[in-house]
């Protein structure tokens, strides 16, 4: 049965109708409304992810990749473009890892093989970075892209010391890319290496000339590395002012880039502007040196400073006058010495216990205030000792710390194995094992000489039985190079890439050279570690390099002064 309604209740009710409609009506607006502000939020994002190189960029970027059920294509853009917007700052160990979860997400993504070639490149890992220019090469999908990967492959070529290769992948991607900008800036760095600076001259003019053609003016990469190239080939012929000249320029662009300032202050050296040079070289060491080049030109710098510094300053000869105390640095000198031998899951090492007793007592021996001496050290033991040493660290001179033993390289960060470490698979890695960083930290406080001495590239077992849980996370040969805070040096045993002997009669090559150097009265440390790499060169037949990273202050170290070659 229907109920008759009044005129006056149906018109309620078909108010109440229309308002439940424009409610519905309002709703469904609303939600339409919110779907585009978010589309217009997420396009802002990507603009600014892609576009702005500052912290707005990375912030962005992380925002994207943090959005819930983002695709994966999509969150490895955004990785990527982070890898990038760190390789502009010239932060190369941040890039890494944002272009190692770029590849995790999309391992067919051109984009960061590239791009991380070249920051293996930077790193010194030059196998490692032929191989992600290889696979970049694999995996591009026109001319461009594999001119790209072959310029770089280049590059990581001629570092190596290969040449032929290095040519021969130059004039491949002259051919796929005529005329390219990076063709000229590639050639022109090629020569460089080669030691051939006014050849590389005409190049960095060509590619100058392909730039302002192509009205490229927006790109800072492009015009950052035509500056350099620039000012490194006109440093090689001697024409120091024209040098400063384009570096001031290049400065203006770049502010934040160390090599610049470091040949910046080479060739104010050079034209006897010392107060120039010094703030040039200052200004680079508040910067990351991420790059070998940089770093070999930082070096280059300091020695010429010390080297005019020395000429000019008045003779500073030790009386060796009879119950004269030490000086400051000759009585506040502490060193950690750890050799790790006895590997549980691993084949022991013949000469690490025996190379650290060795150096401890040459330490001891030299008047260093406090030297320990530990071995066989498990990880904790190993964090025990570290922040045990911390404190000695703090009111001494200089801090010194060696170790010997095996160590590996994982994704760019360098590691030491204590014994007790197994390394299943590459996660253990961070759990067993003890981060170089955790050595610089250990002795930071050191007011004076800062050194980390490491014998840890020997051939490492421990790579062969690991399970990789991780396609693109890389496992190297050796140690990868670093590049330590200003006032600290970490000597290889074996330069980044290469493997130490452990040596068989009782101590390996390199501790045989430090050892004998170190007897040496009147050798400043550089020199002493100058000297250390051509005995062991000549001891192993060239298949081992020793190699010095970071840098020191002006003021001279010596192990052993004239002073105290008598004791």
């Amino acid at each position: 049965m229907i109920a008759f309604q009044s005129p006056a209740h149906r018109q309620t009710s078909w108010l109440r109708h229309c308002m439940a409609l424009l409610l519905a009506l309002a709703v469904l607006l609303g939600l339409e409304a919110s779907a585009d502000a978010a589309i217009e939020n997420r396009s802002k994002l990507w603009n600014s992810c892609r576009m702005d190189d500052g912290e707005a960029g990375l912030a962005a970027c992380m925002a994207i990749i943090s959005t819930r059920g983002i695709p994966r294509q999509e969150r490895a853009a955004a990785y990527y473009n982070r890898c990038y917007n760190y390789l502009l700052r010239h932060d190369y160990r941040n890039a890494l890892t944002n272009c190692d979860r770029s590849l995790e997400d999309n391992p067919s993504f051109y984009d960061p093989w590239l791009a991380r070639s070249v920051l293996r490149s930077g790193l010194g890992q030059f196998d490692l970075a032929i191989s992600d220019a290889t696979r970049a090469l694999a995996v591009a999908t026109n001319n461009s892209d594999r001119a790209g990967a072959l310029r770089n492959r280049a590059a990581a070529h001629v570092r190596h010391g290969n040449g032929a290769q290095s040519r021969a992948d130059l004039d491949r991607a002259a051919k796929l890319q005529p005329g390219n900008v990076y063709n000229f800036i590639m050639q022109a760095d090629f020569l460089l290496q080669l030691g051939r600076p006014d050849e590389a001259l005409s190049y960095v003019a060509r590619a100058r000339a392909a730039r302002n053609a192509a009205g490229d003016y927006s790109q800072q990469k492009t015009a950052s590395d035509i500056g350099v190239l620039h000012s490194k080939a006109l440093v090689g012929v001697q024409r120091f002012s024209e040098a400063l000249s384009v570096l001031d320029g290049l400065l203006k662009i770049d502010p934040n880039n160390a090599e610049a300032f470091a040949l910046k202050s080479l060739a104010a050296s050079r034209t006897s502007n010392m107060v120039a040079a010094r703030d040039a070289l200052a200004a680079a060491r508040r910067l990351p040196l991420s790059s070998v080049d940089a770093a070999d030109v930082f070096r280059e710098a300091e020695q010429v400073l010390r080297e005019l510094d020395s000429s000019l300053a008045p003779s500073r000869e030790e009386p060796a006058a009879p119950g004269r105390q030490p000086s400051r640095e000759q009585a506040n000198r502490v060193a950690l010495v750890i050799g790790n031998s006895a590997y549980q899951n691993v084949t022991a090492l013949n000469n690490a216990g025996r190379d650290a007793e060795a150096l401890a007592a040459e330490l001891d021996t030299l008047g260093f205030r406090k030297v320990t001496l530990l071995r066989d050290l498990t990880r904790e033991q190993m964090f025990a000792a570290l922040r045990g040493f911390a404190r000695e660290a703090e009111t001494a001179d200089w801090a010194v710390i060696y170790f010997a033993g095996h160590g590996l390289e994982m994704g760019g960060i360098n590691w030491l194995a204590p014994v007790d470490a197994q390394f299943k698979t590459d996660r253990d890695v961070r759990l067993e094992a003890v981060s170089i960083d955790e050595l610089s930290a250990t002795i930071e406080g050191a007011r004076g000489l800062r050194l980390i001495v490491l014998d840890a590239c020997r051939n490492n077992p421990f790579t062969t039985q690991m399970r990789l849980t991780n396609s693109t996370r890389s496992l190297g040969s050796g140690l990868a190079r670093v590049e330590p805070e200003g006032g600290t040096m970490v000597a290889y045993a074996a330069k980044a890439g290469q493997v130490a002997q452990d040596g068989e009669d009782g101590n390996s090559p390199f501790m045989k050279a430090l050892l004998k150097r170190l007897k040496q009265p009147g050798l400043e440390i550089s020199m002493l570690f100058r000297f250390v790499r051509d005995d062991v060169l000549a001891a192993t037949g060239r298949q081992q390099e020793p190699f010095v990273y970071g840098s020191l202050p002006s003021e001279p170290f010596y192990f052993r002064t004239a002073a105290t070659a008598a004791r």
